[in-house]
C-alpha cells in the first residue's frame, strides 16, 4: 500500500519529453478540431494595429481546415480497401471484441479509424485494453457470460501520459495516465464537478488515485485497485509511423498545422486590406476640423471613423487614401504557394491544382493524380504496417484477458500496396502481357497481383493452393506442324502415351501410313 507522500511524488513526475512536447500536442489538436475558439491566440496582430481593430478582425476571421483535410484524406486511403481479419482462426473472445471493441459498442473497424486519426494528429497515442472483470469471480466462459464480462479498448492522448518506464527489452514496466470523470451519477445529489483521477498500470495490477482540494490543501487518495495478473502492462503505443523514440513520434500534421496557421493569418491580413480598400481612409486639412466644433463630430462618423489630418496651408483638398492593391496580390500568391506546399508535403498535390489552390476546385487529370499518389504510397504502407501491429497487440492482450495464452495473434492483414490501378486495369495489363508474349515470370507476377485484388479474403489453405498452381502457369507452348509443314505453336497440353509421345502425334503417323 503506497503512502500519501509516495502517491504525491508519483503524480508530480513527468517523463522527459512531456513538458517540451505539451504545447506542440495541444496546438496540433486545436488545429485539427478548428472552431471559432481557434482564432483567439492563433491570429496574430500586425504592426500598428489597435486593440479594437484586432478584435474586429478576429470576429471576421475565416479558415479552411487543411490540417483536418490532410488527416482525413490519409485515413480515407488507408481504409479504402477492407482490412482482412481471419475469423476462422480467431478465438471466441477476439471475435466478440471485434464486434464491440469499445465501451460504446464501436466495432473494430470503426475503432481503428479513430485510432488512425489520433496517431495522425499527435504522432503517438497509447492504446489501453481493459476488462470489466474487476471485483468479480470469473473462472469459466459461462461465468463471463453470466457476469456480463467483456473486454474493451480505448486510446489516450499523449497529454494524458504523465510518466512511464521501460525494461531492458523495451516493454513497459508501468505507466501513469491522467483521467477525468464528472460527478453526475445522481441528478439531485451529485455536484457536477470534474474529478481529477490518475491510473497507474503495472504488469500485474492497476491503481486509481483521486486528487482532492479542500481550501489550499491538496490530497491524493487511492480510491480503487485490482489485480489482472496478465504478466504485461495492457497499454501499448500506436505511432503514426514506426519509430524507436521512447516518448514521442512525429505526427502526420506536425509541419502542416503550422503552415495552415500561416495561411489563416495571411487570409486575415487580406481581409483587412479588403476592408481598408472598400472603406478608404479620409485625409483632410487639420485646419478645417478643430476639436469642439460640430464639424469635428460629424467627420468622425464618416467612413471607418478614422481621419488622417495633414497641414492644409498649401491648399490641398480632402481626399480618400487606400492600401496599394499590389499588397493583396502578393498575399494571394503566397497563400496559393503555401497551400500547394501543404499538399505537396504528403504527396497529395493532385488534390489541389496549381491554378485553383485557393478555391479548392479539384480538376487535375487522372494521370497527374496517379503520379502524385505514388509518392504517398510509401507513407500509407508505413502507416498500414503500424496499424497492423496495433491490431496484433490488441488480439494478444484480449486473449490474455480471457486466459488464452497460446492463441494465434497474427490474424489481421492491412493492405501492403495502395496503388491507383483498379481491377479492370489489372486485366488489361495481363492481356497486353500475353499479347506481346512477355516472359513467364512477368506474367506470373501480374497474375498474382490480379488474384490478390480479385480475391482479397482468401484463406491460407486456398492461397497456398493457388500459389502452387501459379508456379505451373502459364503453360509452355507446344510446337506442332500444320498441313503445309510450317511450325505453329499452341498452349493446350496434349495427352502423353506410354512411350512419352503425344497421342495426337501417333494418330498423325498412323494416318500417313494408311
Amino acid at each position: 500500500m503506497a503512502t500519501t507522500a509516495q502517491i504525491k511524488e508519483l503524480i508530480k513526475r513527468r517523463h522527459p519529453d512531456y513538458e517540451r512536447m505539451l504545447p506542440h500536442w495541444d496546438f496540433l489538436e486545436a488545429c485539427y478540431r478548428g472552431g471559432r475558439d481557434w482564432f483567439v491566440g492563433n491570429i496574430f496582430p500586425y504592426i500598428k494595429e489597435g486593440d479594437a481593430e484586432y478584435k474586429e478582425r478576429i470576429k471576421r476571421a475565416f479558415r479552411f481546415n487543411h490540417t483536418r483535410e490532410i488527416a482525413d484524406l490519409v485515413n480515407k486511403y488507408i481504409f479504402k480497401t477492407d482490412v482482412l481479419r481471419n475469423d476462422e482462426e480467431a478465438s471466441t473472445a477476439v471475435k466478440t471484441f471485434w464486434d464491440s471493441a469499445t465501451r460504446n459498442g464501436l466495432n473494430i473497424t470503426q475503432y481503428m479509424r479513430l485510432v488512425s486519426l489520433g496517431a495522425s494528429t499527435f504522432g503517438r497515442i497509447w492504446i489501453v485494453v481493459d476488462n470489466t472483470a474487476a471485483g468479480k469471480t470469473v473462472q469459466t466462459v459461462a461465468d463471463e457470460k453470466k457476469e456480463g464480462i467483456r473486454t474493451y479498448s480505448y486510446f489516450v492522448r499523449p497529454q494524458q501520459v504523465l510518466d512511464l518506464s521501460y525494461d531492458d527489452e523495451g516493454e513497459l514496466n508501468w505507466i501513469l495516465l491522467y483521467e477525468e470523470a464528472r460527478d453526475d451519477v445522481n441528478p439531485l445529489t451529485s455536484s457536477g464537478d470534474m474529478r481529477e483521477l490518475y491510473r497507474l498500470w503495472t504488469t500485474d495490477s492497476w491503481y486509481l488515485y483521486e486528487k482532492t482540494k479542500v481550501g489550499r490543501k491538496i490530497t491524493y487518495t487511492e480510491i480503487d485497485s485490482s489485480q489482472h495478473d496478465l504478466g504485461i502492462v495492457p497499454v501499448f503505443k500506436c505511432d503514426n509511423v514506426e519509430t524507436d523514440e521512447p516518448y514521442s513520434a512525429p505526427a502526420l500534421i506536425g509541419d502542416i498545422a503550422y503552415l495552415d496557421r500561416a495561411v489563416a493569418n495571411y487570409l486575415s491580413n487580406l481581409d483587412a486590406i479588403i476592408q481598408d480598400q472598400t472603406f478608404s481612409q479620409l485625409a483632410m486639412p487639420a485646419q478645417g476640423v478643430l476639436p469642439g466644433e460640430d464639424a469635428y463630430g460629424k467627420m468622425l462618423e464618416m467612413g471607418t471613423k478614422r481621419i488622417f489630418l495633414y497641414d492644409g496651408e498649401n491648399g490641398n483638398v480632402p481626399s480618400y487614401i487606400s492600401p496599394d492593391p499590389k499588397q493583396a496580390e502578393l498575399i494571394v500568391g503566397v497563400i496559393q504557394q503555401i497551400i500547394n506546399e501543404i499538399y505537396h508535403t504528403v504527396g497529395m498535390a493532385g488534390e489541389r491544382t496549381k491554378q485553383d489552390n485557393a478555391i479548392g476546385i479539384d480538376n487535375s487529370s487522372g494521370v497527374a493524380k496517379a503520379f502524385d499518389f505514388e509518392r504517398v504510397n510509401a507513407l500509407l504502407s508505413s502507416k498500414a504496417d503500424s496499424l497492423d501491429r496495433v491490431e496484433e497487440n490488441l488480439v494478444k492482450i484480449v486473449n490474455l484477458w480471457h486466459g488464452n495464452k497460446d492463441q494465434k495473434a497474427d490474424l489481421v492483414k492491412y493492405p501492403d500496396d495502395f496503388d491507383v490501378r483498379g481491377l479492370g486495369d489489372e486485366f488489361s495489363i495481363a492481356e497486353n502481357l500475353s499479347t506481346i508474349q512477355a516472359p513467364e515470370t512477368a506474367r506470373r507476377e501480374q497474375m498474382r497481383v490480379l488474384i490478390n485484388k480479385l480475391f482479397p479474403r482468401l484463406t491460407e489453405d486456398l492461397k497456398k493452393k493457388m500459389e502452387a498452381e501459379l508456379k505451373k502457369w502459364p503453360p509452355a507452348p507446344i510446337i506442332e506442324e500444320n498441313s503445309t509443314g510450317d511450325a505453329s505453336s499452341a498452349t493446350k497440353p496434349t495427352d502423353k502415351t506410354d512411350d512419352g509421345q503425344s497421342s495426337q502425334g501417333s494418330s498423325d503417323r498412323s494416318s500417313d501410313q494408311e
